[in-house]
């Protein structure tokens, strides 16, 4: 049987709820990502708090989860990643803090770098070659990702430029061959990450909203491999995607409130 049978409507025998206590105030939102060097700057300019009393992660190591300053409603958290890991603190971090609301943004591999550059990029579907998924959602290449016109729409009000596209997650990114790439670049994917099939199959089976961007980083479309800006920006330029995420966090709790 090959993992794209494996979904099952069947009940779990591991819950979050097996391993983790409730937290004793509830949250509407989390920003997630995965970019390390940012955190310094975050704290160093009074952006997010730390909640002393509670850390997630794994056998790998606990790690603190932060509040933002100014939206003691959303919290932060600075995530390991991959599809696995990523997933399994997402399940850790809405059942304990009641969060419904998911924010995430990371870097991703160009695959067209003539309509990326200097852009944001707003997955619509997401290729799914990760593992996890397959758990959380029936069988089909693409996932559609959620929301990706609403985080447009507010792009839009920011005057943030950006892109509309697919995405490639992928678990090997040692084995992205140039046939899988040009077989990708002809299925639309524009760029390449890690995340982002799984988190919204995880989205959809627990019935959470995510609200998900990337930002250019290293570069596929060429002959040979091109760094570019991955792992060299400044803490000032992370800090800028943070409040990027911060603004679509504000208009989701505005909406919420409205709602309720």
């Amino acid at each position: 049987m090959g993992i794209e049978n494996t979904y099952r409507e069947s009940i779990e025998i591991l819950r979050a709820s097996d391993i983790i206590k409730k937290y004793h105030i509830s949250f509407k939102a989390v920003i997630i990502t995965f970019q390390s060097k940012v955190l310094e700057g975050l704290l160093r300019e009074n952006l997010i708090i730390e909640i002393e009393d509670r850390k997630i992660g794994s056998a790998h190591g606990k790690y603190p989860i932060y509040r933002l300053s100014k939206m003691p409603s959303v919290l932060f958290y600075l995530s390991p990643i991959g599809a696995p890991t990523v997933v399994g603190v997402l399940e850790e971090i809405t059942y304990a803090f009641d969060v419904k609301n998911i924010i995430m943004y990371g870097s991703a591999g160009v695959l067209d770098k003539e309509i990326t550059a200097g852009k944001i990029i707003v997955p619509s579907k997401a290729y799914r070659d990760e593992g996890t998924s397959y758990h959380y959602h029936p069988t089909s290449d693409f996932i559609d990702i959620n929301n990706y016109g609403y985080i447009s729409r507010i792009l839009d009000k920011i005057t943030i430029d950006h892109v509309i596209g697919f995405t490639w997650t992928t678990d090997a990114f040692y084995r992205e061959t140039e046939s899988i790439v040009n077989e990708r670049k002809e299925q639309g994917c524009i760029c390449v990450e890690m995340e982002i099939s799984a988190v919204q199959a995880f989205a959809n089976l627990r019935k959470l909203n995510l609200y998900t961007f990337v930002y250019s980083a290293d570069n596929l479309d060429s002959t040979k491999w091109n760094k570019r800006i991955l792992g060299n920006l400044s803490i000032d330029s992370r800090i800028n995607y943070f409040l990027v995420a911060s603004e679509i966090a504000n208009n989701v709790l505005y909406t919420t409130l409205i709602e309720e």
